[in-house]
């Protein structure tokens, strides 16, 4: 609870004072300088060094007509809603282990879940970019090791313009991810005993309980994960820049505004553009979580 100080009492308070300015300082200079920044070149033909021209709206007239940015928000779209519906197994994963295991074991799945999160998420797209490997990736070989490929028969996974994107899409599968599970399961252990009870003493089935009960008493938690994972996918472009490279692939299929971003402006030196981009891509950004927080209730 905030506590009004008076003028005469803040000089017992200025060490409080000062241990907050310090973080604040170093937020203002390290987080919210660089955004500054970098709306400000919106305005300006730049290449991140020595070339600084004024071009007005010159970079945001061109991103309104740019059609292959607005094709790569296409893209993001299908990742988004690719990544909605992997949201779907963590949530019954969570049920599950919230009703079929007690203290103890919870806590050893706890720990089973947090064990993925400690691996470097740089090394995991390298695992996934071997599974997809033509040759020798473990994708081609189990379709060999059942006869649906021959011997010298191999697929293109990363090559072929069809599959990039159902290969970036299944990347991760099963998609139990261990964020979303904690998040969920800590969301289900916080309803009450007395809920479940009063559900059964009326005769709810487990459907009943799960769909009356359960989802709408985690729908802040969903909610919440829903606009992190929006964030994170229009943001997202390192794994497919790992997959495919800076060019998205064959034909471009699965550039990203975030791969839109990396390639002009450290590959091309168009960091004015970049800035633009990237512009967007807050206001996209911001538009979906109003979306979100309008269209997704929550039960108080």
């Amino acid at each position: 609870m905030a506590v009004d100080v008076s003028v005469k009492k803040l000089r017992y308070y200025w060490p409080v004072y000062l241990l907050i300015a310090v973080p604040l300082v170093l937020v203002l200079l390290f987080s919210y300088y660089p955004i500054y920044n970098g709306f400000i070149h919106i305005f300006y033909r730049w290449n991140g060094d020595t070339v600084e021209e004024f071009i007005g709206l010159g970079n945001i007239i061109r991103v309104l007509n740019d059609t292959t940015l607005l094709n790569s928000f296409g893209v993001v779209l299908i990742f988004v809603i690719a990544n909605v519906v992997k949201m779907v197994l963590p949530i019954i994963t969570a049920v599950i282990l919230h009703h079929v295991i007690n203290d103890r074991a919870g806590y050893v799945y706890r720990v089973l879940f947090v064990i993925p999160m400690i691996i470097p998420a740089m090394v995991g797209i390298l695992i996934w970019k071997y599974f997809y490997e033509p040759n020798n990736g473990v994708l081609n070989g189990i379709l060999r090791a059942c006869n649906f490929l021959s011997g010298t028969d191999s697929i293109q996974w990363l090559s072929d313009e069809r599959l990039v994107l159902p290969a970036l899409i299944f990347m991760g599968f099963p998609w139990v991810g261990a964020f979303g599970v904690l998040i969920y399961l800590a969301g289900l252990q916080s309803i009450p005993e007395d809920v479940y009870e009063a559900a059964e003493v009326d005769g709810a089935g487990p459907l009943t309980i799960f769909f009356k009960i359960e989802l709408p008493l985690i729908m802040t938690q969903i909610r919440i994960n829903l606009v992190l994972m929006t964030i994170g996918t229009l943001q997202a472009w390192e794994h497919i820049y790992l997959f495919v490279g800076i060019n998205g692939g064959p034909n471009g299929i699965a550039t990203v505004p975030g791969l839109r971003i990396f390639r002009d402006a450290f590959a091309e030196g168009l960091f004015g553009y970049g800035c633009a981009i990237g512009f967007v891509i807050f206001v996209v950004t911001l538009a979906l979580t109003f979306v979100n927080n309008k269209f997704v209730k929550v039960d108080k």
